[in-house]
């Protein structure tokens, strides 16, 4: 689920249905929105700024991007098993953990992407937009690649047993 405070909508990823569902936070209506029925849909995450929503396909390899205001659908193409989305609002740049191929995907959100290589099956992943800092936990390299959101540059620092999830304090 990803809410946009400054639209008052919530985003629901409903896999069984290939859809999202879009909440009015006022009214409480709720709309549809029809995703590809193959993809298996995994994870969102949304840009207040540019009012964007991005959802990860998991089986094919594909982010769809939503446009708020008239809920139209693109989609990109990104890496093998896209499992986690998160967005820096700041650098209007969305960072999506594909497990399958080992990679991050940085989308620009004004023009393309570029892919960044990161520990084993990345399964969780977050942004910090004040120091422009992504944090992804790979799970079966029990570590943390920690991307530098200038550069895309990475360091790794090594965890525990099997990291699953991530938040960070801005």
């Amino acid at each position: 689920m990803a809410v946009n405070p400054v639209t008052n909508k919530i985003y629901v990823v409903d896999t069984g249905t290939f859809t999202v569902t879009v909440i009015d936070g006022a009214t409480n209506t709720r709309t549809s929105i029809v995703l590809d029925t193959a993809g298996n849909p995994q994870a969102i995450a949304v840009n207040p700024v540019t009012n964007k929503i991005y959802v990860a396909n998991f089986n094919v390899g594909t982010v769809n991007v939503i446009d708020g205001a008239t809920n139209a659908i693109s989609s990109l193409n990104v890496g093998t098993f896209p499992v986690a989305v998160a967005v820096n609002p700041v650098t209007n740049r969305i960072y999506v953990a594909n497990q399958g191929s080992n990679t991050v995907t940085v989308i620009n959100g004004a023009t393309n992407a570029a892919t960044v290589t990161v520990g084993t099956s990345p399964h969780a992943i977050a942004v910090n937009p004040v120091t422009n800092k992504i944090y992804v936990a790979n799970e079966n390299t029990n570590n943390v690649t920690v991307i530098d959101g200038l550069t895309n540059t990475t360091t790794t620092v090594s965890v525990g047993s099997i990291p699953m999830a991530i938040a960070l304090n801005p």
